[in-house]
C-alpha cells in the first residue's frame, strides 16, 4: 500500500489525536484504502535533536526502514539496492519550528539559530531524497502562530505561583521561523505550507484575535486549528501534486468509496482491493481476479 511519511514535534505527534481531530488524522481519513500514513512526531524535538535521532540506528530504522515493505534489519543502510523498495512513499511532510524558534535568552535548551535551524531543514530534505529517490514528493509547514495571552493563562495553570510570566515563545519569533521554513522550501523547489499566516489572515487582528481559537494552549493546535491545518494541507496537495490526490465521490464527497479516484501516481485509482458494491455475492471470486 502507497505510503505517507509525517516528520516533526508535537505538532505532528499530536495529530493521530482523536480528542483533537488531529490533521494526521484528517490526512489518514482522505486516503482510505489508498496510502497509509506513518506519523513520526516526536514531542519537544527540535530540528537538532530529530536529526541526532535521525543519526541513530534505532532512529533510522524507526523513522526511514520501517516503510520498507520488506521490513529487515538488512536494509538498515541506504543502499541502492534499498531505495527500490520506497517507490510507494509518495508524499513526506516536514514540520518544525515550535520548538525551534523558543527564545535563545529564556529557553536555550530549545532554540536552534535560524540559519541553523535553515540547513537542518535541508539536511530533512536530503535524507528524504537519499533515502526515497529525488522525486520524493515534500511539502514543508511553517509553525502556527503562538497566541501570547493563551501562553501566559497556560504557565500559570500548570505552575501556578511558579509561572514566570515571561514568554519564551512568542509571535515574533514565530513569524520569522515561518518565514525560514517558506524560504528554504522555495529553495529546494517543494512547496510550503504557511499556516502561520493562513491562521492570522483567517480571522484578522482587528476582530480582537480570534485566531486564538485554533490554538489549545497558545502554542498547540486545538481541534479548529487540526482541522484548518488539515483542510489546507489536502487543498495544497490537490493544487501541487495532483498526481496523488484523491477525488470524492460526486454524490457523497466522501474519499473511501466505489465512487472516489485516486491520482495517476497512486499504485491504482480505486485503492487497495474490490469495493463491497463491486462484488457479486453469488459470486464473490470474480471480484478478486
Amino acid at each position: 500500500r502507497n505510503k505517507i511519511l509525517l516528520l516533526g514535534d508535537s505538532i505532528t505527534q499530536m495529530s493521530f489525536s482523536a480528542k483533537l481531530s488531529g490533521w494526521g488524522a484528517h490526512l489518514a481519513d482522505y486516503y482510505q484504502r489508498r496510502c497509509d500514513v506513518y506519523n513520526r512526531g516526536m514531542s519537544g524535538y527540535n530540528t537538532d535533536w530529530y536529526l541526532e535521532y535521525l543519526d541513530t540506528k534505532v532512529g533510522q530504522h524507526d523513522v526511514f526502514d520501517c516503510m520498507n515493505h520488506n521490513d529487515d534489519d538488512s536494509h538498515a543502510s541506504s543502499s541502492s539496492e534499498s531505495k527500490a523498495h520506497y517507490d510507494d512513499v509518495k508524499l513526506v511532510t516536514i514540520f518544525f519550528g515550535a520548538n525551534d524558534a523558543s527564545c535563545q535568552k529564556l529557553n536555550p535548551r530549545h532554540h536552534v539559530p535560524l540559519d541553523r535551524f535553515q540547513s537542518n531543514l535541508e539536511k530533512l530534505a536530503k535524507l528524504c531524497q537519499e533515502r526515497f529517490g529525488p522525486e520524493i514528493r515534500i511539502i514543508f509547514i511553517t509553525p502556527p502562530p503562538v497566541h501570547h495571552a493563551s501562553r501566559l493563562k497556560y504557565q500559570v495553570e500548570r505552575y501556578g505561583n511558579e509561572a514566570t510570566g515571561d514568554l519564551e515563545r512568542t509571535l515574533d519569533l514565530a513569524s520569522k521561523y515561518a518565514d525560514a521554513v517558506v524560504d528554504v522550501a522555495r529553495r529546494l523547489g517543494y512547496p510550503s505550507l504557511n499556516i502561520f499566516k493562513f491562521m492570522l489572515d483567517a480571522v484578522p487582528d482587528e476582530e480582537g484575535e480570534e485566531w486564538s481559537k485554533f490554538l489549545s494552549d497558545g502554542l498547540h493546535l486545538s481541534s479548529e486549528g487540526n482541522l484548518f491545518l488539515g483542510e489546507h494541507l489536502i487543498d495544497l496537495i490537490e493544487k501541487q501534486y495532483p498526481e496523488i490526490a484523491v477525488s470524492p465521490c460526486p454524490d457523497t464527497g466522501y474519499t473511501g468509496n466505489s465512487a472516489s479516484k485516486g491520482g495517476v501516481a497512486l499504485t491504482s485509482e480505486k485503492g487497495v482491493g474490490p469495493w463491497h458494491d463491486e462484488i457479486d455475492h453469488l459470486n464473490p471470486s470474480v471480484a478478486f481476479v
